[in-house]
């Protein structure tokens, strides 16, 4: 589960209970010839461009979980950000990222793409990530590097819906001729 410790506006702090699928995924994709990944930390973006577009339009708000979210679906890539909110009260709606991504991975080199939701709930925020990668692998062969205790819920319209292991999302694989296109949602919420 990820838990950053993020300042608030006000100085304070507190803390993000986000649950990703897309970590855990990511680094079972990048292990995918059975090697062990290092154990280091992927190179730092040069900044929070989630937290930059929050900042221009006016959110507050939910922009620290908007950030930790952007931050989490973009892991490991180059990617580009897209973000709206309502003008008028971006304190009062939610605030949305759309992502590019560019992954150059030993287990994934290719484009994805990510939504990133965030919206003010009561006193807190709670938000949504999805990420959609196509992987040029069969679905069965994507399976196997799902988290460890991932298990198949169910068939939505045909296409297998999995609740990934560590209570981390879920995952459909949509099969697309010989490959397999990965979309994984999670939720996250800011707890205050």
């Amino acid at each position: 589960m990820f838990r950053p410790r993020l300042q608030r506006e006000d100085g304070r702090r507190h803390r993000h209970r986000c649950q990703f699928a897309h970590l855990a995924l990511l680094a079972a994709l990048a292990a995918a010839n059975g090697q062990a990944i290092a154990q280091s930390a992927p190179p730092a973006p040069p900044a929070d461009t989630f937290r930059q577009q929050a900042d221009q339009l006016g959110v507050r708000r939910c922009a620290n979980l908007l950030s930790a979210l952007g931050q989490t679906v973009a892991y490991g890539s180059t990617y580009t950000v897209h973000t709206q909110a309502e003008p008028a009260a971006p304190d009062a709606h939610g605030v949305q990222g759309v992502v590019g991504m560019t992954y150059d991975t030993p287990g994934y080199s290719g484009p994805a793409a990510g939504i990133v939701l965030a919206a003010p709930v009561g006193e807190g925020c709670e938000g949504q990530v999805v990420r959609v990668a196509p992987y040029q692998r069969a679905c069965p062969d994507v399976v196997a590097l799902l988290p460890a205790g991932s298990v198949q819920a169910g068939m939505l319209s045909g296409v297998p819906l999995y609740t990934l292991g560590g209570n981390q999302g879920q995952a459909l694989l949509v099969a697309s001729g010989g490959a397999c296109v990965v979309v994984t949602v999670a939720q996250g919420k800011d707890v205050r």
